[in-house]
C-alpha cells in the first residue's frame, strides 16, 4: 500500500482540478459583461459591445442629468435645451408651455414670484403678470389675448407657446405637442401699445354698456363691430362718431354710455385697438332675445354670449 500512495494522491489532485474547471465554466465572471463604475451622477453601466448612460430613478437618489435616449420632444431657448424642465399640453388645439423655465433661461436675473395662481416676473426689460383663469396676460403693460384661458398644469402656470413667444420677442419653430419647440429671441420684449385716448375712452364705455355682463369674447366681439364700422366707408371715420351716429347704439339714447367702464372692458378695448378680433367682419349685433331689423336684412354670422352677430 505504501508503494501506491503517491499515485492515489496525484489522481485525487487531478479530479479536484477538473471539478474546479467545470464549476468555473458554469459560472462565468461578470467582468466581460456589465461592470458598475462610480460616477458623480450615479452608476455608469459599461458593456464590451455598447456604452450606455442611463438616469437612475429619483427614488434611488439620482440628482444629475445624464446623457440618455430622448423619449419626448425637446424645447430649446436660444439653443439651450430645457425640455426636461418644461411641461407642455394642448388646450383646444393650442400648444401651451410652462412659462417659468423659459423666463429663467431668457432673463436669468429676473425675479419670479408664483402665488395663488398668479405669476409675476420682474427684470430690467421685463414685467410680466399672468393669472390662472384669465383670458389675457400682461407684458410691459401690453395685454395679450388668451381665448382658451391661462391654465396651471403640473404646478406650473402655462401660456400658449405662440403668444408667449410673440410677447418675449422670440421666433418659434414647431407647433405641436409631439414636435420640438425652438424659441429664439430675435427682437426686444413687447411694449405697451399706444392708443388714441379718445378712441380708448369711448370704445371701453361702449363695450361696458353693451356687453358688461358678457365674457371677454363677447366684449371683444362688440368692440370688433365698432372698429369694423370705423374701417368701413359707409360708416363714420372715428370711434366716437360711430358710437354716436343716430339710432345705432341704445346706450347712447338711454345714457348708459357715460358709465365708468370696468377693468375687463378697458382690457377688451385695448385688445381690440391692438388688433384682436372676434365675430369676423360683422357690422351689426343684437341681443339674442330680440327679433330685430338685422335678423331680417343682414346675414347671420354667429352667436357669442347674449348677442347675435351679423355681416
Amino acid at each position: 500500500m505504501k508503494k501506491h500512495l503517491p499515485s492515489a494522491m496525484v489522481l485525487f489532485a487531478l479530479l479536484l482540478v477538473l471539478c474546479l474547471h467545470a464549476f468555473a465554466a458554469d459560472n462565468p465572471s461578470d467582468s466581460g459583461r456589465y461592470t458598475p463604475a462610480s460616477s458623480g451622477s450615479g452608476y455608469l453601466f459599461t458593456s464590451a459591445q455598447t456604452s450606455t448612460r442611463a438616469k437612475l430613478p429619483p427614488a434611488l437618489g439620482e440628482a444629475g442629468t445624464l446623457e440618455a435616449l430622448r423619449t419626448t420632444p425637446d424645447i430649446t431657448v436660444n439653443g439651450i435645451s430645457i425640455g426636461c424642465m418644461t411641461p407642455r399640453c394642448a388646450v383646444d388645439g393650442t400648444v401651451y408651455v410652462a412659462v417659468s423655465p423659459i423666463l429663467q433661461t431668457l432673463f436669468p436675473d429676473a425675479s419670479l414670484t408664483f402665488q395663488d395662481g398668479c405669476l409675476i416676473a420682474a427684470g430690467d426689460t421685463l414685467c410680466l403678470q399672468a393669472r390662472e383663469g384669465n383670458t389675457y396676460f400682461q407684458v410691459n403693460q401690453r395685454y395679450l389675448y388668451v381665448p382658451s384661458l391661462v391654465v396651471i398644469q403640473e404646478g406650473q402656470l402655462m401660456l400658449p407657446a405662440g403668444t408667449l413667444a410673440e410677447a418675449l420677442g422670440c421666433s418659434l419653430r414647431g407647433d405641436g405637442v409631439e414636435t420640438d419647440l425652438v424659441f429664439r429671441q430675435v427682437s426686444p420684449v413687447i411694449q405697451a401699445g399706444t392708443y388714441d385716448e379718445n378712441d380708448l375712452y369711448w370704445l371701453s364705455r361702449a363695450i361696458y354698456a353693451e356687453a358688461g355682463n358678457q365674457p371677454m369674447q363677447g366684449r371683444l366681439a362688440v368692440g370688433t363691430v365698432i372698429l369694423n364700422r370705423v374701417a368701413d366707408p359707409q360708416f363714420p371715420n372715428t370711434v366716437e362718431e360711430v358710437i354716436f351716429e343716430p339710432g345705432q347704439f341704445s346706450p347712447v339714447s338711454n345714457g348708459t354710455i357715460y358709465r365708468e367702464p370696468d377693468e375687463d372692458s378697458l382690457v377688451a378695448a385695448r385688445l381690440c385697438l391692438d388688433g384682436v378680433r372676434e365675430a369676423g367682419d360683422c357690422l351689426y349685433f343684437n341681443v339674442t332675445s330680440l327679433y330685430s331689423w338685422a335678423d331680417r336684412a343682414r346675414t347671420y354670422y354667429c352667436t357669442i354670449g347674449g348677442h347675435n352677430f351679423y355681416l
